[in-house]
C-alpha cells in the first residue's frame, strides 16, 4: 500500500469514527432517525473506501443492528456514561457474538497493531473458556479485559484501553467492574487468589496495584507480551 492510499484509508477511518460519535450523541438525545442517518453515512464510507472485512465496517454494521430490538422496534438511547457488558462465547445469544466482534476490533488495534503481537497469538483458545468484559461509551468500545478460573485462582489478562480513552481511569473502572462480576458469580469453587497479568513495561500500573495490596510474583510470557503476575489474596470470592 503506497503512502497516498494509506492516508486515504486513515481519513476514511476518522470520518467513520466521527459519524459514529455523532450517532451515539443523537441516539442518546432520542433523535433515532438522525442517528441512523449518521450511521448510514458511515456505512457508505465503509463500502466505498474500507471494504466489508475492515474493522470499522464490522463496527458500524454491529451498531446498526444493535439499534433495534429482536422484534424490529427501535432500541432506547444508549448509556453515554462508561458502562460494561460481561459476555462469554458459550452463550448462543447473538449479542454475545456481536460484543466479541467489538472486543476483537479493540484488541487487534491495541495488541496487534500497536504492540506487534501476532494475530494467532492474541486470539487464543482461552477466549473460549474466559468471561469477557467490554467497556462502552454509548455503543463505542473503550476498554476490555477477560478472566477465567485456573485452579483456586482467578486470572485476569488482556486488560487494555483505546488511546482516546486513556488517562481517564477507564482501566481502573474496568477492573472494579470485573472484580464485582467475579464476586457475584458465586458457585462451588473457592477462589484463593486474584492474579492479574500486567505487561512488564507497564510499571505505573504495577505500582498502582501494589498500592492496592497486590503482590508481584514471577514473570511470564506465554507467547504474548512479557508480563508480571500481580497477586491479591481473595479468599472471599467464589466463582462458578
Amino acid at each position: 500500500m503506497d503512502e497516498s492510499n494509506a492516508k486515504e484509508l486513515e481519513l476514511a477511518k476518522r470520518g467513520v469514527d466521527a459519524f459514529i460519535d455523532r450517532a451515539n450523541e443523537l441516539h442518546h438525545q432520542g433523535r433515532y432517525a438522525d442517528a441512523l442517518k449518521q450511521l448510514e453515512r458511515a456505512r457508505r464510507i465503509c463500502e466505498k473506501k474500507l471494504g466489508p472485512l475492515h474493522s470499522s465496517t464490522v463496527k458500524v454494521l454491529f451498531i446498526l443492528s444493535s439499534m433495534r430490538e429482536a422484534d424490529g422496534t427501535k432500541r432506547g438511547p444508549a448509556d453515554m456514561n462508561l458502562h460494561f457488558v460481561i459476555f462469554n462465547l458459550t452463550n448462543a445469544d447473538s449479542s454475545h457474538q456481536g460484543y466479541y466482534k467489538l472486543a476483537r476490533i479493540l484488541r487487534r488495534r491495541i495488541f496487534v497493531d500497536e504492540l506487534g503481537i501476532q494475530d494467532d497469538v492474541e486470539f487464543d483458545e482461552l477466549d473460549g473458556v474466559s468471561r469477557h468484559s467490554i467497556g462502552l461509551f454509548g455503543d463505542a468500545p473503550a476498554s476490555y479485559a477477560r478472566w477465567r478460573v485456573n485452579g483456586e485462582a482467578v486470572v485476569v489478562d488482556r486488560l487494555c484501553t483505546l488511546p482516546g480513552y486513556r488517562m481517564r481511569h477507564v482501566a481502573r473502572k474496568c477492573l472494579e467492574n470485573l472484580a464485582q462480576n467475579v464476586a457475584e458469580a458465586t458457585g462451588h469453587v473457592a477462589v484463593q487468589r486474584f492474579i492479574m497479568l500486567v505487561p512488564r513495561d507497564q510499571t505505573i500500573l504495577q505500582h498502582k496495584l501494589m498500592q492496592a495490596n497486590f503482590v508481584p510474583l514471577m514473570e511470564c510470557t506465554n507467547g504474548h507480551i512479557p508480563s508480571v503476575q500481580m497477586c491479591f489474596l481473595a479468599t472471599t470470592l467464589y466463582v462458578r
